[in-house]
């Protein structure tokens, strides 16, 4: 399939889960009326479900999925490693510590605790990683990981002394985006599009990486400074991420690579082919949130732990087996 069909298909798919997820809720409507408000908004109680109800959070969701999935994408070239995730270098332990001390502290922030945690967990984790101006990427995934134990401890202990902040913690780690306003989103925006933007002209440079540093260098890449942008934008569409949604695992780690298996692995068609389909899944899967059978409504961060979780252990399954990811 040609390149501009795909983008064609992922556009077509989004705009029918913007559709499904502002026509799905506790009181159905339908697609004409859904199509009507759009395009007329009125004061009858149909444009209020669907202008300040559920297209907040419809666009909350294709925010968080498109910055995952595009910030997955970074992080698997960066690491040159296809199961890598935008969590990886502390972004989740830093953004669960953040929100454990502003619930702790003042209780209603949890959401711009979390974004500054998640930020500063990246910084440190690259500054330790960082030596005679280099970063290597072994180094890089280390450091994360060493600096997540210690950031989950701290918070853990924290909790133990606060445990009345247990449930507004447990709630936000869960990854929701009920009771979603247009504030956050806008917040989220000013950060997640533009990032993502920035991302596109670095392409051709993310498919050099995947060759080497040293022969990324010979084409012409300035490896560190290329290494610095990933990660930065990277970090930044996570943290807004998170700040709008809480934890939402697997997005940015399976998207990107179902995108990769089933389309291309060039980055100038897998970054926006990875950002139409995060969008669209994430709107869909919290959509199927909302009514699940037997259940009801759940946080969508337990359901893209549900749909993701096994799609990984397969993925780890096939590489011990046959010794390839792709």
């Amino acid at each position: 399939m040609a390149a501009g069909r795909r983008l064609a298909l992922a556009g077509l798919v989004l705009l029918a889960s913007v559709a499904a997820g502002v026509a799905h809720g506790p009181t159905p409507l339908s697609l004409a009326t859904v199509l009507s408000v759009l395009v007329h908004p009125t004061s009858h109680l149909a444009s209020v479900i669907v202008w300040q109800i559920r297209m907040p959070r419809v666009m909350a969701a294709a925010l968080v999925g498109a910055g995952l999935a595009a910030s997955g994408v970074a992080m698997q070239a960066l690491l040159r490693n296809p199961l890598a995730d935008p969590y990886i270098v502390g972004a989740s332990a830093g953004a669960g510590l953040g929100a454990v001390l502003t619930a702790t502290v003042v209780g209603a922030l949890v959401p711009a605790g979390a974004f500054v945690g998640a930020l500063a967990a990246v910084a440190a984790t690259y500054a330790v990683a960082r030596s005679r101006g280099q970063v290597e990427t072994l180094t890089l995934i280390l450091a994360g990981y060493a600096l997540g134990i210690m950031l989950a401890a701290v918070q853990t202990f924290i909790l133990l002394l606060h445990q009345h902040s247990l449930a507004t913690v447990f709630s936000w780690e869960a990854g929701s985006i009920h009771g979603m306003t247009w504030t956050p989103v806008g917040l989220a925006a000013l950060l997640i599009l533009p990032a993502a933007l920035l991302l596109i002209p670095l392409t051709p440079a993310m498919n050099a990486l995947l060759l080497g540093d040293e022969a990324a260098s010979h084409l012409g890449v300035h490896v560190s400074r290329l290494q610095l942008l990933l990660l930065a934008l990277a970090s930044v569409m996570t943290a807004a991420a998170v700040y709008l949604s809480g934890l939402i695992g697997f997005v940015g780690l399976v998207i990107p690579h179902v995108v990769r298996r089933l389309t291309t692995a060039d980055h100038r068609q897998l970054l926006p082919l990875a950002i139409l389909w995060g969008a669209a899944f994430l709107i869909l899967a919290d959509t199927l949130s909302e009514s699940v059978p037997g259940v009801g409504t759940v946080p969508v961060g337990l359901l893209t732990a549900v749909l993701g979780g096994p799609y990984f252990l397969w993925l780890l399954v096939r590489t011990q087996r046959q010794g390839v990811v792709f």
